[in-house]
């Protein structure tokens, strides 16, 4: 009997102290994110909801796709925010197209259709830098589970030529193929009421029945209205599809809400 009282004394004198450990770790990692990024777990104030539509057009010797979307984007703290993504896809596919949701099949469909609904994180990392965590899944003709990854970071904002460094990675787990988009563009020339960025970038591919990298890349070009909140790109180039074109946009509506909570 004092044998037992005596080891749950000490177990407890140990959990104590594993606490203690605990508590203090957690108080130095909390102290440290303050100092890294001041008001981390304050609510936002103002409170700001985004609303984004956007939508583009792919075109290539192997296929063709048109895609739009929604995207709405709440913050609750001033470097966390939630973010839902729908996405609507149809994908072109003849006598003379790869399937892109079954690379390397014959397939002589017209069509394919599907949705993408996805959900996660949005973070501020720093000023001018942003960083997407999403995860989901498709309806229709694609049944996939999907994860993305999304970043983009403005670097020398101060100079009359920022430069915007992007990429974009996700992970299909129907053909197991991994796509990743990287792009550079600089702000060629920019007004009151306009900015026009230049550059250049590409995608690749790899994975499931696609053996070896795939990929494409090409110039760009984008205009973007302040007054209106919308932008256009395109771009152009080749790769393993052939020679391709592509024409996005993207319009955005800022709602500035009282603090929830």
């Amino acid at each position: 009997m004092a044998s037992q009282i005596k080891t749950l004394r000490t177990l407890t004198i140990v959990g104590l102290f594993v606490l203690v450990c605990v508590l203090g770790c957690a108080g130095n990692a909390r102290a440290q994110l303050e100092n890294l990024y001041p008001g981390f777990f304050e609510p936002a104030s103002p409170q700001v909801l985004d609303a984004v539509l956007f939508g583009g057009g792919f075109g290539s010797q192997d296929y063709g796709a048109v895609q739009e979307g929604f995207q709405l984007q709440q913050t609750i703290t001033p470097y966390i925010g939630i973010v839902g993504r729908v996405t609507g896809y149809q994908l072109w596919i003849g006598d003379h197209f790869n399937n892109p949701l079954a690379p390397a099949t014959a397939t002589h469909e017209a069509r394919l259709n599907f949705g993408r609904l996805e959900g996660g994180l949005e973070l501020a990392l720093y000023p001018g830098t942003t960083l997407y965590l999403l995860g989901g899944g498709d309806v229709g003709d694609s049944h996939a589970g999907v994860i993305e990854g999304d970043y983009s970071s403005w670097l020398f904002t101060h100079t009359h030529h920022p430069i915007n460094f992007s990429f974009s990675a996700s992970h299909n787990y129907e053909n197991h193929v991994t796509s990743s988009e990287i792009d550079l563009r600089m702000v060629a020339l920019s007004t009151a009421n306009y900015m026009v960025t230049a550059g250049g970038g590409g995608a690749i591919f790899q994975g499931g029945q696609i053996t070896s990298a795939g990929g494409q890349g090409g110039p760009d070009l984008g205009v973007y209205f302040r007054n209106w909140a919308f932008g256009i790109d395109v771009q152009a180039g080749y790769g393993n599809s052939g020679g391709f074109g592509q024409i996005s946009f993207i319009k955005q509506f800022d709602f500035v809400e009282s603090v929830l909570f």
